[in-house]
């Protein structure tokens, strides 16, 4: 059995404004920097083999800044935040993204991910670990909507999921057997 220790990125400028990030590389700000400072003091390396990470900014320097050099670090694509297509850099809509987390409607309006196929990235990803590193524990930095389609994965889901009922929140240690 392998154990996932998932985090989301600290808090960023844009989080702050509501502006929606997606794919667009943005840094921490200095809390986002504390939070995962704070976090690295709680979190037992002795218990974790590899970190994997999300490529973007906001990933990468927390994963530094949690493991600093006593863990390698892998970046990996497939870790990347959905892609939110011409909404990124805007204000956050909330009924657009509670429509966008209905997995009955599939939609990709405006270039936005679709949540079955952020769903299927993040089987793809868990599906890779397990053959790569297997009997590993792992922390993975990444974000708030692919940490979700990770949890997914792990619990279950089906057409009626209510994908709402997890809101992973930043530099939040997430614990799971897989």
């Amino acid at each position: 059995m392998q154990k996932l220790y998932i985090v989301r990125h600290g808090k960023t400028d844009w989080n702050v404004q509501g502006l929606m990030q997606g794919s667009i590389d943005i840094p921490l700000n200095e809390e986002g920097a504390e939070q995962a400072k704070e976090l690295a003091k709680m979190i037992d390396l002795f218990k974790i083999d590899i970190c994997i990470c999300s490529p973007l900014k906001r990933a990468k320097e927390t994963a530094e800044l949690i493991v600093g050099n006593k863990k390698k670090i892998i970046y990996d694509e497939l870790l990347l935040e959905r892609g939110f297509g011409d909404y990124e850099g805007k204000k956050v809509d909330f009924d657009l993204i509670f429509k966008q987390w209905d997995y009955k409607l599939n939609d990709k309006e405006g270039n936005i991910e679709s949540i079955r196929d952020c769903l299927s990235r993040a089987k793809r990803f868990l599906d890779k670990v397990k053959k790569e590193y297997p009997d590993k524990s792992i922390l993975v930095v990444s974000h708030g909507s692919f940490i979700k389609a990770l949890h997914f994965n792990i619990i279950g889901y089906d057409e009626n999921t209510d994908f709402l009922s997890f809101n992973p929140q930043n530099t939040t240690l997430y614990e799971y057997d897989i």
